[in-house]
Order: C-alpha cells, then sequence, then structure tokens
C-alpha cells in the first residue's frame, strides 16, 4: 500500500493547533505558579502582619519577627549603647549623642517594618528577596560634624602622650646622682580616628581601635652624658661675684638646681631649673641689696596756728627745713643673674660675674632742699577727754612725718590702714546712714579735715574727699572730709618740683597738720557763700577755693555741699 501525501495546507492547520495547545498549557501552568506565589507572598505577610519580616537586620541586629514596639526598644538601646574606643590597654566610653549621632528612632522603626512590603510585584518580589537573602537596613540617623570632631579631640587628648626626655635626680646629702629613662610618646591620627568613628556611627559597631604613632624620645644615651656632666659639676663650688663680694654656692645648694634640659629631638644636656635657679638668685639677691634711703626732712610741728570757719587766705612762709640726706641703693639684675648662672652650668664654668643696678632714692638730697616753706597749715579744735581725741592722736602719729616726692599722692586711708582695736584706736561716735552710732575709729574724720583744709590752702590738686552728711559746727561748712576705710579716702597730689614733709601734732584741744615744701608762690583764699536753705534738708553751701600763682594766673575751683538732717 502506497504512502499518503497529505495535503500542505491541512498539515499547517494541525501544526499551528499542537502550538496552540502548547501556549495554553505553558499559561495555566505560569498561572497555577502565580497563585502559589501570590499565596506564600499573602501567607508571609499575614504571619508576619505588624512585624518585621524573617531575615531582616536594623544596624547590625537581627529583627526578623519582632514587634514595632520590640523594635523600638532595640532602636533606643542601640542608640543609648556607648562606643568603646581602644587604645592599647585602654579603654575608653563614648557616648553616640556625644559624638554628634542624633537617631531618627520613629522613622527607623518605620524603615525596619517597610523593609521587603513596598508596592504589589515589587513588594512581592522583595518579600522573597528578604526570605532569601536578608534585609540590612541602617538606622536612619544623622551626625554633627562639628559634636564628632570636638569628641575625637577630647578622645585623642587623652590618649596623646608627649615624650619624656628622662630626669636627673641629685641627692643633696650624698650628691649621687640618679637617671630616670626616657620614654616614647605618642599621638592619635585624629584624621583616621574621625572617620573609624563615623563609620562606626553610621554602621552601628560598638568598638573602635584608636590609631596611634610614637613619638621619638631623647636617647638614653645623651641622658647618661647628661647625668655624668652634673657629677663633675658638683665637685667644685659656684663662686659668684657681685657688688665686690665673693658669694660661694657648695655643691648641696647647687644640687636642686641641676637638672636636665632637652636639647635636640632626640639629645639632651645638663641645664638649671628655672624655679630653683629663681630661689637661688633670690638668696643672693638678699645678701647683695641695699634699699635706697630717701632724703628725709623735718621741721617745726606747729610753727603757727591757722583757724577759721568762713573767709581765709594764706601764702607761702619761709621755715627750717632740716635734711639728713638719701642714700642711693643697689640692686641684683636678676634677669640677667639666671641667664648667666644657667649658661654656666650648660658650659661646667663655675665663676659668674654679676651686675648691680643703682636704684635712685624716692627723695634725693637735692629735691629735699628745695622744701624750704611751709605752704600750708591748719588746726582744729575737740573737747579734752574724749574717746575719739585718743584716735586723732592715733591717725596724726602714724600720718607725722611722711614724706610725698613730687607727682606722688598723699592717700590717708593707705597710710593709716584699717581702724583696729588692735591698731590702737577705740570705739566712738560715727555717722552712719545720717545717724551718730559708735564705731571703731570715730573721730578720725576731724583729723582727715584738718589734714584737707592744710592741702586746700597749699594749693595742691585735690584728688577726692567727701564731706560729711550732717553738718558738725566744729567744721568750715563746705571744707570738710569725712574718712572711712576703705571705700572713702581723702587723697591729693604733690603736683609742685619739691618733696612735701607732712608734720601732724595733736595737744589736749587740738590737732594741727603742716605741709612743708616749694609750691611756686600759690597764694590761696577761700570764699565762703550764704547757706541756703534744701526742702528736706538741712543747707546748702558753695566754697570757692582761689588759687593766684607767681605767673599772675588766678584758678577759682567752686565746690558746693549740701548737708542732710539728722535721722535720729
Amino acid at each position: 500500500m502506497g504512502d499518503v501525501l497529505m495535503d500542505p495546507a491541512r498539515a499547517r492547520r494541525r501544526q499551528a493547533e499542537r502550538r496552540r495547545r502548547r501556549v495554553r498549557r505553558v499559561v495555566r501552568a505560569l498561572v497555577a505558579s502565580l497563585a502559589a506565589f501570590a499565596a506564600a507572598v499573602v501567607s508571609v505577610r499575614a504571619v508576619y502582619a505588624g512585624q518585621a519580616l524573617p531575615r531582616t537586620s536594623l544596624s547590625g541586629a537581627d529583627i526578623g519577627g519582632k514587634s514595632r514596639e520590640e523594635v523600638r526598644a532595640l532602636v533606643a538601646a542601640r542608640a543609648a549603647r556607648p562606643l568603646t574606643l581602644r587604645a592599647g590597654s585602654r579603654r575608653i566610653a563614648l557616648r553616640r549623642a556625644d559624638a554628634g549621632l542624633a537617631v531618627d528612632i520613629d522613622g527607623s522603626v518605620a524603615r525596619a517594618l517597610e523593609a521587603g512590603r513596598r508596592g504589589l510585584l515589587d513588594g512581592a518580589l522583595s518579600t522573597v528577596d528578604a526570605l532569601l537573602t536578608g534585609r540590612k537596613v541602617p538606622l536612619l540617623a544623622r551626625i554633627d560634624e562639628r559634636r564628632l570632631r570636638t569628641a575625637v579631640d577630647r578622645v585623642a587628648d587623652r590618649v596623646d602622650r608627649a615624650p619624656f626626655a628622662g630626669a636627673l635626680r641629685v641627692d643633696p646629702q650624698t650628691l649621687a646622682v640618679a637617671v630616670r629613662p626616657p620614654r616614647e610618646g605618642r599621638r592619635v591620627r585624629r584624621a583616621v580616628l574621625l572617620d573609624r568613628v563615623r563609620r562606626a556611627l553610621i554602621h552601628g559597631t560598638t568598638a573602635v581601635e584608636v590609631p596611634v604613632g610614637t613619638r621619638a624620645a631623647v636617647s638614653l644615651r645623651s641622658v647618661q652624658r647628661a647625668a655624668a656632666q652634673a657629677r663633675r659639676y658638683l665637685r667644685a663650688p659656684l663662686r659668684l661675684h657681685a657688688a665686690g663680694r665673693d658669694i660661694a654656692i657648695g655643691a648641696p645648694e647647687l644640687a636642686p638646681v641641676l637638672t636636665l634640659v632637652q636639647a635636640g629631638r632626640r639629645s639632651a644636656r645638663l641645664g638649671a631649673d628655672r624655679g630653683a635657679l629663681d630661689r637661688l638668685t633670690a638668696r643672693v639677691a638678699g645678701t647683695v641689696d641695699r634699699p635706697a634711703r630717701s632724703a628725709r626732712l623735718d621741721a617745726p610741728a606747729r610753727p603757727v596756728i591757722v583757724e577759721g570757719k568762713g573767709d581765709l587766705a594764706w601764702r607761702p612762709r619761709e621755715a627750717q627745713v632740716t635734711i639728713r640726706p638719701a642714700r642711693p641703693g643697689r640692686a641684683l639684675a636678676r634677669d640677667t643673674a639666671v641667664r648667666r648662672i644657667d649658661a654656666a652650668i650648660r658650659r661646667g664654668a663655675h665663676e659668674v660675674a654679676l651686675d648691680v643696678r643703682r636704684v635712685a632714692p624716692a627723695v634725693t638730697t637735692a629735691a629735699a632742699r628745695g622744701a624750704d616753706a611751709l605752704i600750708g597749715t591748719f588746726t582744729t579744735r575737740y573737747e579734752p577727754g574724749q574717746p575719739r581725741v585718743t584716735n586723732i592722736r592715733r591717725i596724726a602719729r602714724t600720718v607725722d612725718g611722711t614724706v610725698i616726692p613730687p607727682g606722688g599722692t598723699f592717700s590717708l586711708n593707705a597710710i593709716s590702714g584699717p581702724r583696729t582695736t588692735a591698731g590702737g584706736y577705740v570705739k566712738a561716735p560715727f555717722i552712719a546712714d545720717d545717724k551718730i552710732v559708735p564705731s571703731v575709729g570715730g573721730g578720725v574724720s576731724q583729723f582727715s579735715t584738718t589734714t584737707y583744709n592744710a592741702a586746700y590752702f597749699a594749693g595742691l590738686r585735690l584728688d577726692a574727699h567727701r564731706a560729711h552728711s550732717l553738718y558738725i559746727d566744729r567744721y568750715p561748712p563746705g571744707r570738710e572730709a569725712t574718712l572711712n576705710f576703705p571705700d572713702i579716702d581723702l587723697r591729693w597730689t604733690n603736683d609742685t618740683t619739691a618733696p612735701v614733709l607732712v608734720r601732724a601734732v595733736t595737744d589736749a584741744t587740738s590737732v594741727t597738720v603742716s605741709l612743708y615744701g616749694d609750691n611756686g608762690g600759690r597764694r590761696v583764699s577761700a570764699r565762703t557763700g550764704a547757706r541756703r536753705p534744701v526742702p528736706g534738708g538741712d543747707f546748702a553751701i558753695t566754697v570757692t577755693r582761689v588759687i593766684r600763682y607767681a605767673d599772675g594766673r588766678t584758678i577759682r575751683q567752686p565746690v558746693t555741699t549740701t548737708y542732710r538732717k539728722a535721722a535720729d
């Protein structure tokens, strides 16, 4: 039986049908697979609803299956966990917040729970990917670079150590010289540490190695050479020559002065300890220095009585002033001495010449000879036997004989100091808050007023004074000065070319202050105005000081004083 030949068109139709059947089978299989895949994804998501998907890690910690609250607690713990910095055997704890880390806890939790769930198809694929390969979720955080650098610098400062050059120890009794060996230093490589800490903060690492380099120290050999030099140096005394004197410094006194001095990066030599050398120089200065002595002046304590509460005029008078000549002093040039002794020790020399400078007296003999006139004086009176008289006499004895050089300032508080019972003062009436109360030193304002008037009529520059708040009739109104330590002072300046000698003397009923010098012939008068009533007070008064200079100039200085009424 022969072959049956198929119609070509029919064959093509049968082949196409077979292809369609195959495609339908593939589609049915794919749909079934997708249905199974979707069912698996839905099942996983249903099982882990409200939880992190399996194989999810947050900042290095496995959070698969953890609830939102559990993840939140883990994130908070990670943010609070300190970072440990290891520098050799040393451990330094660094709070992450101190290093500038600010964690967004809510954002980090949301990111962790959303991992593998975003979108439909994409979410399904990412869910499968999370199940197969896992998801690593970083913390949502930012780093304050300024705080990070500050924290790293603080850690580095704690770890850094300067090289120790070694030291010499000299026993002042036995003069034995011992050596403390040198030691290398260390320095943190800060840029590297900064990068490591930043990475640890980002990735949640718990520990970081601190990168440390070494810093070379002085060689032990050079320290030993300096020790040998110290032993040789102590065999002979150090001889100092100053102001015609020879001063020998023996080994026991030299021992604490000798020290090790670094001369280069790897070398050291013998030198002098600055503190010990300063003390040695001060001791030497004590044997060399001689204070200058100012010229001493003397004149009658009460050459004339001048008193008055109203208008008053005064002109200088010739006076017999005796002078004890001044004597210059000398002082060791200490800075130069320190440098020269230090240089001698470094060279191994034992002979040093020291410089001495001349110290001029505050008041020279030539200047003192110019004080040949009584330029001002004033007297005030008191009732004898009162406690306040004791205080007036005490302060007068303290001030008597004071010499104010040209350009110098007289300060009554500075000269007399605080008024205390230990200083010989007693309680007496004193004005405080417009009341008269007892106080130690009460009454010294009368001496202040007397001194003020002496300087007033001498034509000197008046720098500071304050009138009493209440008027006391033993004083010239508007021309008086109270005193209280340390806030109320009487100050005047010697604005003449000659020194001013202050003489103060008391008797049973009065105190007198006299000033000797040369004011260039200044003539002074006080012009007292009328008392003017003051609402709510006592009265106001203006007193004008008129100074006439030898060259014809006239200066008027009005001062208005207002007095209150006593509170009691």
